[in-house]
């Protein structure tokens, strides 16, 4: 566990000086103010603009560990299956989903970690609107009984733009759906 940590963390601090600089990631809150560091276990749900809203998230998100829903197509090498092992990759088939990483999912989060998942399943190339969620999202709060984070990313129009990702505020799934 600890050298999976460390690893973590060296990536993190290495990649995130040369990523803040680049990306300048801009983080705005509900109604223009400063959002809340969030604290416990939370379930980030986010859009899919890009192949570095990862990357955005965990900038945006600087002072947490995230654990991050990755398909098992990312895996196919033993060099990829390391790295995105140590970086806390949750791995989800796509076309044969297990409960396997459902029951992941929700044990990190009753941990009190950051999970972070893209429901549109895949990146949408169209930055003006937003693809169907799939329901594994809900599913995985109720079931754990954590917060959803919902965040927007607004897809820079040009390289050098400043990347602007909006915190809204955490959605309790089990308090506003009940046990059922």
């Amino acid at each position: 566990k600890k050298i999976g940590n460390f690893f973590y963390d060296f990536v993190k601090v290495t990649g995130a000086i040369p990523t803040l600089i680049w990306a300048r990631v801009k983080v705005i809150g509900v109604n223009g103010k400063k959002p809340k560091k969030i604290k416990g276990g939370v379930l980030i749900s986010s859009n899919h603009v890009s192949f570095l809203d990862p990357i955005i998230v965990h900038c945006a998100f600087w002072y947490r560990r995230i654990h991050s829903l990755a398909t098992t197509d990312l895996y196919n090498t033993k060099m990829k299956d390391f790295f995105f092992t140590r970086m806390h990759c949750i791995p989800v088939d796509k076309k044969n989903f297990s409960m396997r990483s459902l029951h992941q999912v929700c044990d990190t989060l009753k941990e009190n970690k950051a999970v972070l998942i893209f429901p549109e399943g895949q990146v949408n190339r169209n930055a003006n609107e937003i693809l169907c969620f799939k329901s594994g999202a809900v599913l995985m709060a109720h079931k754990s009984q954590k917060p959803v984070l919902p965040i927007l990313i607004i897809k820079a129009e040009k390289w050098y733009n400043r990347q602007v990702v909006l915190v809204g505020e955490p959605i309790d799934v089990y308090k506003e759906c009940g046990e059922h």
